[in-house]
């Protein structure tokens, strides 16, 4: 049987889609998909969505679901989760903190405060969700999408013998994005991708077989022309929950100029991980990555969860498109035997040899139906490297913090994040931590 549990069920439009890639295929059959969510009135209404878009699709998937996981997670085949804990309230704090200090992120989601405080939050609901399964379904897949995803997985991969893979879009996203600016059709595009989440490079990108690197240094040298290429971005562009966004992708081909190799996910997110972009509110605004629109998203989340439920009322089809995310991919490929490829979080078992080897490194992954298997990438350019070696410097006191549960390896890891180095004293970070700590006193109760 092919069980596939859900848990943050409540997130609407993940969860709708998840379902709709899992049902899109004709020669794979889910026998069971189980939601769980603890606010009962989101699990009630995405458990009708889920029911109609299996009728929708003609199949005989049991859907099941309940606020308790344990009462669905024995005989899981692949447990996936979108948990986030705290909600915007604890989130404006990690971000209204740390402006005091003169330290601006725009997401703030993976290091820095931001991250740290987020990781504290949702790491002892990751490791519960782990304990579960290794009582009731140790042989299941976890499929983790909650950031800040290195450290969480890596904090995960001490603790758990559960199989932890960590999914992210950045990977697939930049690429659409890059094929989008040469101008050509996804599919004539193929790539290479190598490093850490958020900080990927790509190490290799080709259309049509041939080196596309030359084109897009060409692109590069017209930064007005870098900064038209919003209007042909298809990511954020088309983002469902907040049309307003904008990406401006002048960070990262500055990287690419200044180090060789474009780099995944956005420059919302790489102007936070470097101490180069982002040293006062001219730079800021210059670089156009002011825009808090990752808030703006956490506060308007439910929008998306009303327009299913209003579709259910009327009674209309639920809309449903394939996407390109990896996890129903994965799925498929372990269900059918048909390999298929996806950049995953992963244990750093020798497969970057110049990055650490208690890291969690994102690499091309094969799955077939034998199970995921991570590949070895090799030496990626020291430079490279030693950005990412920055902020893994930061994962892994993060990881040892929620595993330990020492308040000293708090302070110790927000130090090492090069953007707060950057701008803060060390007693400006001190400060700040303590500011953090007490606001998110609740979390850190087992804390010493």
């Amino acid at each position: 049987m092919t069980k596939v549990v859900i848990i943050g069920a409540g997130s609407a439009m993940f969860t709708k889609n998840l379902v709709g890639d899992l049902l899109y295929y004709d020669d794979m059959e889910i026998d069971n998909i189980s939601l769980v969510d603890i606010d009962a009135e989101k699990l009630a209404v995405m458990e009708k969505v889920t029911k109609k878009i299996v009728k929708q699709f003609g199949r005989k998937t049991v859907v099941e679901s309940s606020t308790d996981r344990c009462k669905v997670l024995k005989d899981a085949t692949f447990v996936t989760s979108t948990v986030g804990v705290g909600g915007v309230e604890m989130y404006e704090k990690d971000l209204e903190i740390p402006d005091k200090y003169g330290l601006h992120q725009c997401v703030g989601d993976i290091i820095g405060p931001g991250g740290m405080f987020r990781f504290l939050r949702a790491y002892p609901v990751l490791l519960d969700i782990c304990k579960d399964m290794e009582r009731l379904c140790p042989d299941a897949y976890f499929f983790n999408y909650t950031n800040p995803m290195a450290p969480l997985c890596l904090a995960l991969n001490h603790a758990t013998s559960i199989k932890v893979f960590g999914f992210c879009h950045n990977v697939q996203s930049t690429a659409l994005q890059l094929s989008a600016y040469m101008g050509v059709d996804r599919s004539r595009v193929s790539y290479w991708a190598a490093g850490i989440n958020h900080m990927d490079w790509f190490l290799q990108l080709k259309v049509d077989g041939k080196d596309a690197y030359p084109q897009l240094k060409e692109i590069s040298k017209d930064k007005e022309k870098v900064k038209k290429l919003w209007q042909v971005e298809p990511d954020y562009s088309k983002y469902e929950l907040d049309p307003h966004v904008r990406l401006v992708d002048l960070i990262r081909f500055e990287v690419m100029d200044n180090f060789g190799k474009y780099v995944s996910e956005s420059p919302f997110h790489m102007g936070e991980y470097c101490p180069y972009f982002r040293k006062n509110p001219d730079m800021i605004k210059e670089y156009q990555v002011d825009d808090r629109w990752w808030l703006r998203h956490e506060k308007y989340t439910d929008v998306y969860y009303h327009k299913l439920v209003g579709m259910l009322e009327s009674g209309e089809d639920i809309e449903v498109a394939k996407t390109f995310e990896y996890a129903p991919e994965i799925i498929h490929a372990y269900v059918t035997g048909k390999p298929f490829r996806a950049n995953l979080n992963v244990k750093n078992t020798g497969l970057i040899p110049n990055l650490p080897a208690d890291s969690v490194v994102e690499v091309a992954c094969y799955t077939d139906s034998e199970g995921i298997h991570p590949c070895y990438v090799g030496e990626i350019p020291q430079q490279l490297a030693a950005l990412n070696i920055t902020n893994i410097n930061m994962h892994k006191l993060m990881a040892m913090a929620g595993n330990e549960k020492k308040l000293s390896m708090i302070y110790d890891a927000v130090k090492m994040d090069p953007l707060t180095a950057a701008m803060c004293t060390l007693g400006q970070i001190n400060d700040m931590v303590a500011e953090l700590i007490e606001a998110n006193k609740e979390y850190l109760k087992d804390f010493t």
